[in-house]
């Protein structure tokens, strides 16, 4: 009975020390679990400094991930350049939305 006693407890000790699978996220703002956030997707033009009249097109979403029986929600963003819409004066601000229907 103690040979028993001692292999089980010994296997279960052998599983306790297992590594456990975890999610590591760089960007807490990366990743939610449980619901998507509301207001995506999302487009930022910002335009270059270094670069006039040249913008870059951002464009956030989330992506559904099925994690150890959760959904989890991990952040997208789409980038391309384009030539900026417009002209800007002096004291506005470089940066813009665009609002766009979901599809």
């Amino acid at each position: 009975m103690k040979l028993v006693l001692t292999v089980l407890v010994g296997m279960v000790l052998m599983g306790c020390t297992l590594p456990q699978p975890a999610l590591n996220v760089k960007d807490s703002d990366s990743a939610i679990i449980g619901e998507k956030p509301e207001g995506y997707p999302r487009t930022l033009i910002k335009r270059l400094p270094d670069l006039p009249g040249f913008c870059i097109e951002v464009t956030e979403n989330w992506r559904e991930h099925p994690y150890q029986g959760e959904t989890i929600w991990l952040k997208e963003k789409t980038i391309k350049s384009l030539n900026c819409p417009g002209k800007t004066s002096p004291g506005t601000s470089p940066d813009f939305r665009i609002k766009r229907p979901n599809n």
